[in-house]
């Protein structure tokens, strides 16, 4: 099965090129099996055997079903030599050499061990998402990678694995790192826009779901993305009802939704094939986006909004807002209709409203409040958080604004014209929360 994956052809010439680089940027599509493959590749080779090879998710679903493929693949039992460490859930041992983990927990071992002494490889995972967790990550590791040649000690590898093209950001942020493409396995997709605007998503998402339900045959799976959890539940009760009332001779049809806080057991249920005769409808936020490949989807119904969170300096309030994608977020999820066979996409808005859509996603450090993100990168000691390396700074307002929240909360103070972290603000820095609840 491992042979049959697009990466498998390139094996020898990527892991001659991985041996010689300390950093290198890695462009692979969804699906590609690059998150799987790679560190394996790394480790029969004996490369970073040193050490702990970690892969870094930006979500918890993610890093567990991972752990739980590679763990399978080498045949070997679960917490041995593949694990995985997510909040409140570590299943790691001392044999454990290749380990996949939220981003936010690499984070919190970074503040016990700035240098990560304990891996020889970090392998930055899903990177276009740009994730709070990941911008912050991205510093982290290349001043890890920096201090730990100064001080002779054993190299660390850093490779920056992303779906997306836009890389020359990420290839300029690790000193001119090589940019290594990988074959996906792309089947052609026909794309279908509608011919007006839709006032109601929702509804024009619905009556596509049973449109192509009654048309296509059972196999044939579909994919919805819509926005956030309570959209989700409504539309599963609403399919669900609605499927009970259907003429005779249309197949059966099972909704599973697929959202982030839904529990685990659950979320692997879309991996599972539907009985025959049956279609599966799986109505997902962004998570389907990239971070995970679902088998069997033919046709995707794509709504053009999302969930995402934005953030005014001056009122000092973040808030979850319903937005339209960015171009490079459309063209993922219509990736998704292409995995194994040719498929379609429906888009429900027009080819103008997508015209206007905005090329890439702003990443999340500049349009969130950086509170935390302050804390943060005071527990790990930077000297000096005005000046960190980010890949895309904060504005300065921003910046600023979180200081003075910390300073009101009585986590941070000055000394000598530098800031600290006060008794209270190291304790708050332990919470995985925004620093005006973790108080």
């Amino acid at each position: 099965k491992r042979r049959g994956l697009p990466i498998f052809q390139a094996r020898g010439q990527l892991l001659s090129q991985l041996r010689g680089l300390d950093n290198a940027i890695l462009i692979g599509e969804t699906g590609s099996g690059k998150t799987t493959q790679i560190p394996q590749y790394l480790y029969e080779a004996g490369i970073g055997r040193q050490g702990i090879i970690a892969v870094t998710q930006p979500r918890r679903v993610a890093a567990i079903s991972l752990a739980i493929r590679v763990s399978d693949e080498k045949k070997t039992e679960l917490g041995k030599l593949v694990g995985y460490t997510v909040r409140f859930d570590d299943l790691t041992s001392d044999e454990t050499r290749i380990k996949f983990l939220t981003d936010g927990m690499l984070l919190r071992e970074a503040i016990g061990d700035p240098m990560l002494r304990k891996y020889s490889v970090v392998i930055l995972d899903e990177a276009h998402e740009r994730t709070i967790h990941t911008d912050v990550l991205f510093g982290v590791v290349k001043a890890a990678q920096k201090k730990r040649k100064e001080l002779g000690k054993l190299p660390l590898k850093v490779i920056v694995m992303s779906a997306t093209m836009d890389v020359d950001q990420f290839s300029q942020y690790f000193n001119g790192a090589p940019v290594l493409y990988l074959e996906g396995r792309q089947h052609p997709i026909q794309i279908f826009y509608t011919k007006q605007p839709q006032s109601d998503y929702l509804q024009a998402a619905l009556v596509s779901v049973f449109q192509i339900h009654q048309e296509a045959p059972s196999s044939h799976d579909i994919l919805v993305f819509l926005t956030g959890q309570e959209e989700i539940e409504a539309m599963t009760k609403t399919c669900r009802d609605i499927a009970k009332h259907l003429p005779d001779g249309c197949p059966q049809m099972v909704v599973m939704p697929l959202y982030a806080s839904l529990p685990y057991c659950q979320q692997l249920r879309v991996f599972q094939a539907a009985r025959k005769g049956c279609r599966k409808v799986i109505l997902s936020t962004n998570i389907a986006e990239t971070s995970i490949t679902i088998p069997g989807i033919k046709y995707v119904v794509d709504t053009g909004m999302v969930k995402a969170k934005k953030y005014s300096p001056e009122t000092g309030l973040e808030v979850l807002a319903v937005q339209r994608v960015s171009k490079a977020q459309a063209w993922q999820r219509t990736g998704r209709a292409g995995r194994e066979d040719s498929g379609i996409c429906y888009r429900l808005y027009t080819e103008d409203e997508f015209e206007k859509f905005d090329k890439m996603t702003i990443p999340e450090i500049q349009r969130c409040n950086l509170a935390s993100v302050m804390l943060q990168l005071l527990a790990l000691r930077v000297p000096n958080v005005l000046t960190f390396d980010f890949m895309s700074k904060p504005s300065p307002d921003a910046i600023q604004a979180a200081i003075e929240q910390l300073e009101l909360l009585g986590a941070v103070e000055r000394k000598e014209d530098q800031l600290v972290l006060t008794p209270l603000g190291r304790k708050m820095s332990a919470f995985p929360l925004e620093p005006k609840f973790s108080k």
